[in-house]
Order: structure tokens, then sequence, then C-alpha cells
């Protein structure tokens, strides 16, 4: 056997072995606290796995491990974002919102690639909030009653504590499908307090979890009028209402007999000659009764002394112009979700 006096390097090299280090490394908890796990999911409902991850990663800090959660779920995102991007979402929800004055609202529609997505609540809230978030780029100017909305502009909004496309790329991480800002469009005038009434309405609409909702099919309708009392513009509120659910059912392609001609100018003769009443929304009979949209108007304008009339409209069909592929099981949805 070897003596410690005869060989100390020997010695020496097991003895820095088997000591305990000096250097200060990192301890992180091995143990996740279940009052933190319990509060951690509230705040952000992901799986138990993940939250424990969380947890463990960051010493059972709450505050640390949101925020772990929200890169975590942001990087997974793009690594889906990127996987999926060449699917088709055809599927996917109308939102729309409109201001607290009634002046200016704003629809925008989000596709995804399954129903079995678009009726899902975390889907339901974002289409909601990017609605909301439109509202921002109404326009003040009283010529511009309806404005396509540029979605790069759009994008790049905040929601909550990050832009809208991030906020997107973490729901593609987080629901597994596609899902693409497809178009949005403001209607009405911001401010426009003496002139400009809006409503709208949206057709089989799905809850949120934060009181918002989207549907299949949604409208927005502005009204112009001059108007003069709360009472006044909250009557035209249910006018524009009515008259959004119209547009919804019947599918309009103009607002006035006028529009109607000016757009048959630039067609040829076979096709000018096709009947408008299918197409104008004035020449359509009211959903509600009382005649075509148009009496109704000008009985409205009669009975408040002052002209009514339709400033524009705007209507959405989710998956309009996107060639929809053959639709899977349910068992196929499932599957897709877990994949």
């Amino acid at each position: 056997m070897l003596s410690r006096s005869r060989h100390p390097c020997l010695h020496s090299r097991f003895s820095s072995i088997l000591r305990p280090s000096t250097v200060n490394v990192r301890a992180y908890a091995t143990k996740v606290d279940i009052k933190a796990l319990k509060k951690l999911r509230e705040l952000n409902p992901v799986s138990i796995t993940k939250a424990k991850e969380a947890l463990i990663n960051t010493d059972n800090d709450i505050e640390r491990a949101l925020e772990w959660l929200d890169k975590d779920a942001l990087t997974s995102g793009a690594k889906k974002a990127e996987k999926v991007k060449d699917r088709t979402a055809s599927e996917g929800a109308i939102a729309m919102h409109i201001g607290d004055d009634l002046t200016a609202a704003a629809i925008i529609e989000l596709g995804c690639e399954t129903d079995f997505v678009a009726r899902n609540a975390t889907f339901v809230d974002l289409a909601s909030g990017i609605a909301q978030s439109a509202m921002a780029l109404t326009s003040p100017n009283s010529s511009a009653v309806l404005a396509n909305i540029e979605l790069g502009l759009l994008a790049s909004k905040m929601l909550g504590n990050r832009s809208i496309a991030d906020t997107i790329t973490e729901t593609i991480g987080r629901l597994g499908e596609n899902v693409v800002l497809r178009r949005a469009t403001t209607i009405g005038c911001a401010g426009a307090s003496d002139s400009i009434v809006t409503s709208g309405y949206v057709h089989g609409g799905v809850p949120g979890s934060s009181g918002g909702s989207a549907g299949k099919i949604g409208s927005l309708v502005a009204i112009r009028s001059s108007i003069r009392n709360s009472q006044h513009r909250h009557a035209l509120n249910q006018l524009a209402k009515r008259i959004a659910q119209q547009v919804v059912g019947y599918a309009p392609r103009f607002a006035t007999l006028k529009e109607w001609g000016e757009y048959t100018k630039t067609l040829k003769s076979d096709a000018a000659d096709e009947n408008p009443e299918a197409m104008v929304l004035e020449m359509q009979p009211f959903l509600f009764g009382g005649g075509t949209v148009g009496e109704v108007l000008a009985k409205v304008s009669k009975e408040i002394d002052a002209p009514v009339e339709i400033a524009s409209f705007v209507r959405y069909e989710r998956g309009e112009g996107i060639e929809k592929p053959v639709k899977p099981s349910f068992a196929e949805e499932v599957r897709q979700q877990l994949g």
C-alpha cells in the first residue's frame, strides 16, 4: 500500500477530487413549492410539467417563473410557426370592437386551421384583443369612413406586454396550428360625434374568457345623420345594428343604387343588366319588416326630421377567398393539436 508521506503528489490529486468544490456555483431548487405551483398556474394556465420546469429554473420565484414561461412560449411558438407556416388557415374567427362613443369601430379576421381551435377561448380572446387594438387606427378624417388597415402596422401594436405579432407566435406554440391575421378594417370617424353612428353584428359568436367574442360572419355599419343628443344617437345605433344583421344575412355588395350604377359603368353590357336588388342594400327587403332598407331609412329620416343614410358598411366571412382543404375528422383535429 502506498503511504501518504512517500507519494504526496498522488495524495494531493485524489484529495482535490474528493474535496467539496470551493467554486461559487448557482444552486437551483430541486423541489417545487406546491403553493407557488398553484399560484403560477392561476396566473398562467400552462401544463403542470411546464409550470414545474419554470419554478425549478427560477428557484420557485413566481415573477421570474412567469418571465421564464413567456420566453419559453415565444421560443416554442417561433419553432412551431416555422413548422406550420405553409398550412392553410381557412377556418378562424371574425371579431369586432365598437368605440365607446359609437363613432368608429373595427373588424378583423384571424385565421386558423380548424374549427376546433377557432372555438378555443385563447384564440377567441386573441381575436377580440386584436380588434380592440385596431381601434387605435381609426381615422379622424370625416371623409375616410371605411379604411383597410395595413396588417404590418396592426401587428406591431402592443397587446398586453408584447406585440400582436409576438402574441400570435406564442399562440401558435400553445394551440399547435397556423394562426394568421388575414385582414382588418375600420369604419366610421373617431370623434365624429355630430354626424356618424356605428354598430355591428357577429353571427355564431363564441365567448372568450375575457368578455370578448368572435364568430363566423361579421358586419359593421356606419350611419350618417345629424346627431342632436344621446337618445337620438342610441336610436340610430340600434338601427345600425339591425342593418348590420341585414348585411350578414343578405350579403349585399353595394350600399346604394348610385354605387351600383357607378360600378356597372365599368362592366360589359350583359353584366350591367343583372338585377341589382340582391346586391344593393337599400333595395333589399328589410329583415325586420317595414319595406325595403331604403324605405325604412326614409321613414326614420321623416320621424327625426333629419336625413339618415348609410355612409358605408363592411362584411367579413371567415375563410373567404381561400380554397379549403378536405376537412379532417374530429379525431384528426385532436391529433393535430397533440402533434
